[in-house]
């Protein structure tokens, strides 16, 4: 059941959403990295990246409320810098209330909560990290089994992110992309993951 702080979606969009798939965008392509660490590591770098981006939205699957709880602090620290923050899960608690932060409850039967997704998307960054769980473990379960793609590639994320706006009933962001603030971001964000991969182990 819903909290009653979180948004209700109307009848098409909530079965919009229910059908809905990240993960769907890239069945063809080979899933490349499937360790928890690395995808971790990801996760914090495009964050971190976003935070730093004017005009960036930010889209987060936790698949559960609980995990999303465990990271508030960092999403209270950043999440005023971006335009728009979205996190996604099954509520298996009430999440925090963030001001800058808008959440959407999952059905347990639908694709998303079996999804580890972070996309940052804006004039100067463009990065996605789209995990499937394996296992397709009910909600209240942990999976050890992910296969995943990390993308810099706006042509790739573009397409998921309108089809994220659309599935929730909103318009799609519209700017400019500065294509070469882009590239320092995506060269920069490289260099800064080996370096904290290194420095995990």
């Amino acid at each position: 059941m819903q909290p009653d702080h979180l948004p209700v979606l109307d009848r098409p969009h909530a079965g919009a959403l229910s059908a809905f798939s990240f993960a769907s965008f890239f069945q063809d392509q080979k899933k490349t990295l499937h360790s928890r660490t690395m995808m971790l590591a990801l996760s914090y770098l495009i964050e971190d990246y976003a935070a730093e981006s004017p005009e960036t939205r930010l889209i987060a699957t936790f698949q559960r409320f609980s995990h999303y709880r465990r990271q508030h602090r960092r999403y209270r620290r950043f999440a005023p810098r971006l335009s728009q923050v979205f996190v996604l899960g099954f509520p298996d608690e009430t999440p925090p209330d963030l001001p800058a932060v808008t959440t959407i409850a999952l059905e347990a039967a639908w694709p998303l909560v079996h999804e580890w997704v972070v996309i940052a998307w804006g004039p100067k960054i463009a990065a996605a990290l789209v995990a499937y769980d394996d296992e397709q473990c009910a909600p209240y379960r942990t999976s050890r089994h992910f296969q995943a793609i990390w993308s810099t590639s706006p042509a790739q994320i573009e397409p998921l992110v309108s089809a994220f706006y659309r599935a929730i009933g909103q318009s799609a962001p519209v700017f400019v992309r500065d294509i070469l603030a882009t590239q320092r971001t995506t060269a920069a964000m490289q260099k800064e993951l080996t370096t904290r991969l290194r420095a995990i182990g």
